[in-house]
């Protein structure tokens, strides 16, 4: 009798530590969004829903490698559709990565501030706190739409970004307009920013919420990929900035209320980027409110700047191809409230505190401005929780463009800790920057500089006005142009590093001696340094994506400085001309 009470005793021990109350839904295939639901306490729109819950679910991989990710309340759990405001719906996503079987450990909890609160009290936890279960991640689709068949984009320790296939990324973006968010088709948004010139680019397939809102903003994503874009920047929280409408809350100073709805749509929106291989850039904050939250509550890190980044990481933080940047032009003091200069130290600790809520090796960056000052960057080389800088120089100098650029690309390996450098603002005063000169002196100058990518940008208030992207359509065929140039030639550019000025004319990238580009930004005639080999040499077009061949490989006897041969026509025009070791 003895031995059947322990028997029966240990079953039900088992039964309620593995009991499975989560909700899984997703496809449940490796580099695919896995959502997990739980029914828990009722919760509203209001301050102490954000504040004194916090779920943390741990992940447990098929190798026995463990990760914690932040989850979040989701009202009824289809607030997108419905408008909710309130419910009892508790959720997290998963980015899974290796296929096999899988374990979750749900921790929930109820305290005051227990969302930001540095050390837990199990005693804390409530509900479905303890909830374990098991799942099954099949094998990747390899013919899954966009980033969906490469998996997570991470830092790897270098100068640009690889995802979980092993493929690099070169980013080729959108910086304007910053206000994208600002569309009337999401709850809660008061704009008449509607995406019209973009109705005719959405598809059937594409999802949509409340009866057909989203086919402007969705067709901005499809139109920009059709055009080779891989990522657009902008602002997750501009209030009190330059567009004042896009925040993640119930009004502009209702920052501990987070809409629901609205991130679900917000949601919405970003998967279907993901599925259309367009990289988002959030942008945490602007010049203008840099210091918003610090200003609201006091302090030099405010507690619900914390809950802010903490919502974020868990709404978002699974998307397969994210840039997080702090802050837009950090550090340029207008004036002294919400537009206070936030320190080095701060930028540093928001990172940091940013870094820990999310799962993955992710980009973090922060923007310098105005665009003749990158000072702030000196106080994040080294160890730092910086992976990256989002950099702002003058399109109309090649000084911003290369030898920026490549400063802090070189700086940020020589203090031990590679940034990935991409140019995301090469500012001009005009709406439309001259595009012979941007081309030159933004685009290749920074691809030659060893640069991990560029977004362009437009100018004269355009960057809180464009709706129509279409007018732009001659900036994203040339980036494409020069994207296409990279990736169809199958060049490493991941490995190929910028060549001493006195090695070449113009800029030059080489790979081990055995693959070089030339760019030459007045054109004419070219020469670099070869070690004796043989080689092919090819001229491209950047204008129209035109290569030409010189015939038959040159010989070289012994190192020495090589004439290439002169453009095939426009001599007064920019060339990259490509060498190959045969």
């Amino acid at each position: 009798m003895r031995k059947l009470f322990f028997l029966l005793a240990l079953a039900t021990l088992i039964t309620e530590t593995f009991a499975q109350d989560a909700k899984i839904e997703g496809p449940q295939k490796a580099f695919q969004k896995l959502t997990l639901s739980w029914e828990g306490p009722q919760g509203k729109e209001e301050p102490q829903t954000f504040v004194n819950f916090r779920l943390d679910v741990k992940f447990t991989d098929p190798t026995g490698k463990s990760t914690v990710v932040p989850g979040y309340f989701a009202g009824d759990g289809k607030a997108g559709e419905s408008s909710a405001t309130e419910g009892s719906t508790w959720r997290v996503h998963l980015l899974p990565l290796i296929a096999g079987d899988w374990q979750y450990q749900a921790r929930f909890y109820q305290a005051d501030r227990a969302a930001i609160a540095s050390t837990i009290n199990e005693e804390w936890g409530i509900s479905f706190h303890g909830d374990t279960g098991e799942f099954l991640v099949a094998p990747s689709e390899d013919g899954a739409p966009g980033f969906l068949s490469k998996g997570k984009l991470e830092y790897k320790g270098n100068h640009f970004l690889q995802f979980t296939d092993g493929s690099y990324f070169l980013k080729m973006g959108a910086n304007s307009p910053e206000v994208f968010l600002e569309y009337a088709g999401f709850d809660g948004t008061d704009s008449d920013r509607n995406y019209p010139a973009h109705l005719q680019d959405w598809e059937e397939t594409d999802p949509v919420w409340q009866g057909g809102k989203g086919k402007g903003i969705l067709g901005v994503v499809n139109y920009l990929q059709k055009q080779g874009i891989n990522a657009h920047y902008f602002l997750l929280m501009n209030a009190y900035g330059d567009g004042k409408k896009a925040y993640p809350w119930t009004g502009p100073d209702a920052y501990y209320e987070y809409d629901l709805s609205k991130l679900d749509q917000w949601q919405q929106v970003f998967d279907h980027m993901i599925a259309s291989g367009l990289m988002p850039q959030f942008v945490l904050s602007e010049q203008e409110n840099q210091s918003y939250f610090e200003s609201k509550e006091g302090g030099v890190f405010a507690d619900s700047r914390k809950v802010y980044y903490r919502e974020m990481a868990a709404r978002f933080g699974y998307l397969n191809a994210v840039t997080w940047n702090i802050g837009e032009e950090s550090g340029w003091e207008k004036e002294p409230t919400y537009g206070k200069a936030i320190t080095s130290e701060q930028r540093r600790n928001f990172a940091a505190y940013l870094k820990e809520l999310l799962p993955n090796k992710e980009l973090i960056v922060v923007h310098n401005g105005p665009s003749d000052t990158d000072a702030i960057f000196e106080g994040l080389l080294g160890d730092s929780p910086y992976t990256g800088i989002s950099y702002q120089g003058n399109f109309e100098d090649s000084f911003y463009g290369y030898e920026r650029i490549k400063h802090w690309r070189e700086q940020s390996a020589l203090h031990g800790k590679p940034w990935v450098v991409t140019y995301d603002e090469p500012y001009t005063n005009p709406e439309f920057p001259d595009l012979d000169t941007w081309r030159k002196n933004s685009l290749w100058a920074a691809l030659m500089a060893g640069g991990a990518g560029v977004e362009v940008y437009f100018g004269s208030g355009k960057d809180l006005t464009i709706q129509d992207y279409r007018s732009y359509e001659v900036y994203w065929k040339t980036m494409n142009l020069a994207k296409s140039f990279f990736l169809n030639n199958n060049l490493p550019f991941e490995q190929m590093r910028p060549m001493n000025p006195s090695e070449t004319t113009g800029w030059g990238l080489e790979l081990e001696s055995d693959q070089y580009v030339v760019y030459l930004p007045q054109g004419g005639e070219g020469q670099v340094v070869l070690p004796a080999g043989t080689y092919s040499i090819y001229w491209f077009d950047p204008r129209l994506g035109e290569t030409y061949t010189t015939g038959r490989p040159v010989e070289v006897p012994s190192k020495e400085m090589v004439w290439l041969g002169e453009a095939p026509h426009d001599r007064q025009k920019d060339w990259v001309v490509l060498v190959s070791g045969d």
